[in-house]
């Protein structure tokens, strides 16, 4: 029986859809599908994908669109899916969704899978109707948690659009993500976050409860690294500069997979500060790393981890409350080493390559 192939649509730039189309093509040990990716969007192609698809050997391609409704992109996209012909489209979001519509209208047999992640706080009216149209013309429609597949239905009131659903959370590769030796934290203690820079992140309370963090902790050598780009960079750098840390905290900036291992790899404790996820890749990858964590207490952080079990939730806004429990990670080992075993465990059971793509596997064989 020949390959069934499936063709992944993608956006081409920072995110967490390169992260989990990489995991299922992984997760496929027994290489069930042929796979190809078309990466799309106002950005350029990532380099760490385009390395990836050639060691993996996955065929694909790049096409840069105009910000908004970008006619001509969309029928390249329709005339690749004609040229190439896979049996499944599985698009990493709605917003293509019409070229991808007329394939499956005017080709016989052909399925569509949906992958929804856009938090749906930031959901604009357009990608509203393009979930509403992944609704009605996918095979099936994926929600990363229980909650956001509710909060789509109370926002659209039309249960019958999301009949065909299945709620998949993300995976990673544990075996790549996975926990180094702990270090001797009374001489230098290295705090992380990342994600990308803009509003939605909570990036300057995490910064004053550093700054906080530093007063009241003056004997011990602190660190903050911050990892991520985007629009609030400037602004948070003249706020570490305005509080004084400006010497303690790393902007490192975008980093590809390999030296984001290494970033998370190099922390005792990660924070993500965040007004609001849709299920964060950034946590899952601080857990498998067995880091200890301070996380919002949000829509979509709240629901992957268990406070006081493998993580410590924090009110959004709060400094004061996200430094006291950094400190008490700090203060007390008994605590630090809970949330790390924990965190590592629960990592490993929730989030393998293996249990992603079993999940995948049926949806896309329809």
């Amino acid at each position: 029986m020949s390959q069934q192939k499936i063709l992944h649509i993608l956006y081409s730039g920072l995110g967490g859809h390169g992260n989990v189309f990489f995991s299922i093509v992984k997760g496929d040990k027994q290489q069930v599908f042929h796979t190809e990716a078309l990466f799309c969007g106002i950005e350029e192609v990532q380099p760490d994908y385009v390395r990836k698809c050639e060691s993996l050997h996955i065929p694909y391609a790049f096409f840069k669109k105009s910000p908004g409704l970008d006619m001509p992109t969309l029928r390249r996209i329709y005339g690749l899916l004609k040229k190439n012909k896979p049996d499944t489209v599985f698009l990493h979001g709605p917003t293509l969704i019409l070229p991808v519509i007329a394939y499956k209208l005017f080709s016989r047999g052909k399925r569509i899978v949906v992958r929804d992640t856009q938090a749906h706080h930031l959901k604009t009216k357009k990608e509203w109707v393009f979930l509403a149209l992944a609704g009605l013309f996918a095979n099936r429609l994926v929600f990363l948690t229980q909650e956001a597949k509710e909060g789509a239905v109370k926002k659209l009131k039309l249960p019958f659009l999301f009949r065909r659903t299945n709620i998949i959370p993300n995976g990673l590769d544990t075996d790549i993500y996975k926990p180094v030796p702990a270090r001797n934290i009374d001489q230098t203690v290295v705090i992380g976050m990342q994600s990308r820079l803009q509003r939605i992140k909570d990036h300057p309370v995490l910064l004053k409860a550093f700054a906080r963090l530093k007063a009241e902790m003056p004997g011990r050598h602190l660190k903050l690294r911050i990892a991520g780009d985007g629009e609030t960079m400037t602004e948070l750098k003249e706020l570490a500069n305005s509080l004084n840390i400006a010497a303690d905290v790393d902007f490192c900036g975008m980093l590809p997979e390999k030296d984001l291992v290494d970033f998370m790899q190099s922390l005792d404790i990660y924070v993500h500060a965040t007004h609001g996820e849709t299920m964060s890749n950034s946590i899952m990858q601080a857990m498998a790393c067995g880091l200890p964590s301070v996380v919002s207490d949000v829509w979509g952080v709240n629901n992957m981890v268990t406070h006081g079990e493998n993580a410590l939730l924090y009110t959004p806004g709060d400094a004061n409350a996200l430094c006291n429990y950094i400190k008490d990670i700090l203060e007390h080992e008994e605590l630090r080493k809970k949330l790390s075993l924990n965190a590592r465990l629960h990592a490993e059971k929730e989030f393998s390559l293996e249990r992603l793509f079993l999940n995948y596997q049926p949806l896309l064989q329809g």
